[in-house]
């Protein structure tokens, strides 16, 4: 049986991080160094997990030979550098989502990983809740049959958070999903709104219906300004569920789900389910990441492939903007599509790491 710590993890940003560390000690993974510029929160945490190396200076942590993964949680647009650097010392990159919020930036760090031949995984987190991997095997036509809706509702008020567009910073949880359980978007139609401000500036609510290729249709809803109750089960990461086919339906939220069939005949089966979304969602992932990283296989979110879910994020800004149905492949990879609240720090900037 491979050893899962093999592998030291070197965590750059303590905020959403902290979230990481919680989901590793909980799969006995072993961190190696983390990183923060706050030096008080810094050792805080180094205290509470008893984590010996600490840095203040992301180089330093690229640098350990004893770090060979680089998990990144620190905020989209200062990430080319940090993947430059780490990809070029031959480190392997865990990401956070939203992976990027303009296109020529995700596209670069892919191919710079590709170029360094290192494996690049985007922490996709949704994709790996225990809630939601304990249905995955009842998710086919024997169990349900044709299925022909799926949607997933999310509520809330959050109108502050750093990212600004809801698509890309809370939305991508649901596309990557939808990209997970039935394959690529093939088209989207959104409607978006920013609550007090232009969707230019940053919509706090989209709703989209999608195409998959495959041809599963559905809805997608996430509110972050809605003013009331956000509802029973609603909130994240409580997310209303729908699967639905015509010999049965799956629905519930990470934490309860439900399977109702009709055939043989009518019965419900209730999933055991392993586990929270916060923090095991992100413990998953990274073992997901390291098994993958010991048998030579690409992980199931890696760079390459998540650009067809940045591209998607682009296709549902776009019709939000154009009030139309947007062809998720006329959103080219080739193209200046750029959303980010922030300038973006060039992969040369160095200034990042220190």
């Amino acid at each position: 049986m491979p050893n899962l710590q093999d592998f030291g993890i070197g965590l750059i940003g303590l905020g959403i991080g902290q979230q990481h560390l919680l989901g590793y000690q909980r799969k006995n993974l072993r961190v190696a160094a983390i990183c923060d510029k706050n030096e008080a929160r810094l050792h805080e945490v180094s205290d509470r997990f008893n984590i010996h190396k600490r840095y203040t200076r992301i180089v330093d942590l690229i640098a350990d030979a004893d770090v060979d993964i680089v998990d990144m949680a620190v905020h989209p647009w200062i990430r080319s550098p940090i993947v430059k650097a780490a990809a070029q010392a031959g480190k392997h990159i865990f990401c956070q989502k939203p992976f990027s919020m303009t296109m020529p930036q995700a596209v670069e760090m892919v191919n710079t990983c590709d170029k360094h031949n290192v494996q690049l995984m985007i922490n996709q987190n949704s994709c790996f809740v225990p809630g939601f991997l304990a249905i995955e095997p009842n998710i086919n036509t024997e169990h349900l049959g044709e299925i022909y809706h799926v949607s997933i509702t999310c509520n809330g008020f959050h109108t502050t958070y750093p990212g600004k567009h809801l698509i890309p910073v809370m939305q991508v949880h649901h596309i990557s999903l939808i990209h997970k359980w039935f394959g690529e978007f093939e088209s989207v139609y959104c409607q978006a709104h920013g609550h007090d401000r232009s969707v230019e500036e940053g919509e706090t609510i989209s709703v989209a219906l999608f195409k998959c290729r495959s041809g599963i249709k559905g809805l997608l809803s996430c509110n972050w300004s809605f003013l009331a109750n956000s509802g029973h089960n609603l909130k994240h990461p409580h997310e209303e569920i729908r699967i639905q086919g015509t010999k049965g339906v799956i629905y519930g939220n990470s934490a309860d789900m439900t399977v109702h069939l009709t055939e043989p005949e009518i019965h419900q089966i209730k999933p055991e389910i392993d586990g929270t979304w916060f923090p095991d969602a992100f413990g998953n992932a990274m073992v997901h990441f390291l098994e993958c990283l010991q048998m030579g296989n690409k992980p199931l979110t890696d760079g390459r492939s998540n650009l067809h879910i940045i591209q998607t994020i682009f296709a549902m800004h776009q019709s939000a903007l154009s009030d139309k149905i947007v062809m998720v492949d006329d959103i080219s990879l080739d193209g200046n599509y750029d959303i980010s609240p922030y300038p973006v720090h060039p992969p040369d900037d160095f200034s990042v790491l220190h």
